[in-house]
């Protein structure tokens, strides 16, 4: 029991900052939390992976307090398979977004970033999702990366994940979305069957 207790006391530090964006006319005020959510084997307790992501969530107020049984919840991720959620997050649907020319082609460097108006974080918190092997998320050190890499580790994976922020943040009774981009799309029909393989 001491081991165990130790070990999840070695959780990464997630990354708190406040901000506040204008969309379709009106502000909304949001929290970014970023880091990695450790996915542990169910009976030994071992990290097996860190899955890094990004969450968007609106900040109510003492007027207009957010009701997270009725807030929205929409977990976002590229395909690929290989892909980190990047493309979505800067591209399309975060608060912040590349900046390209009309034609929606890049811009020379250095490249900028603007905020992005078209962004649904008005009508949705919003958690980008990098994958095993994507982005900033990798196996644990000794754990064989091929085991989150065919079509259904991947999916179980993605789908823990899913399941244990939905824990932590106390978001069961959230209406909540997925949103796959490409092969993404494969990843969100299937990602709530995913079997449970890693602990809260």
């Amino acid at each position: 029991k001491a081991e165990k207790k130790d070990e999840k006391e070695k959780d990464p530090v997630l990354s708190v900052t406040e901000h506040a964006i204008t969309i379709a006319g009106k502000p909304v005020r949001y929290k970014a939390t970023a880091g990695h959510m450790p996915m542990r084997d169910v009976k030994t307790e071992k990290t097996k992976a860190n899955i890094f992501f990004i969450a968007y969530t609106k900040i109510g107020t003492d007027a207009e307090p957010v009701d997270l049984a009725k807030r929205p919840v929409t977990f976002s991720f590229n395909g690929g398979p290989g892909s980190a959620s990047i493309w979505l997050h800067m591209g399309a649907l975060g608060p912040k977004r590349v900046l390209m020319t009309e034609k929606g082609e890049s811009l020379p460097p250095p490249y900028k970033m603007a905020d992005n108006p078209h962004s649904w974080l008005d009508d949705s918190d919003l958690v980008f999702v990098d994958p095993v092997s994507t982005g900033y998320s990798r196996a644990a050190a000794g754990e064989d990366p091929k085991q989150f890499h065919g079509y259904n580790e991947d999916i179980a994976s993605v789908g823990d994940f899913i399941r244990l922020y939905t824990t932590r943040n106390q978001r069961w009774s959230s209406p909540k979305f997925l949103v796959g981009e490409s092969y993404g799309t494969t990843r969100a029909a299937a990602g709530w069957s995913s079997p449970r393989r890693s602990s809260s």
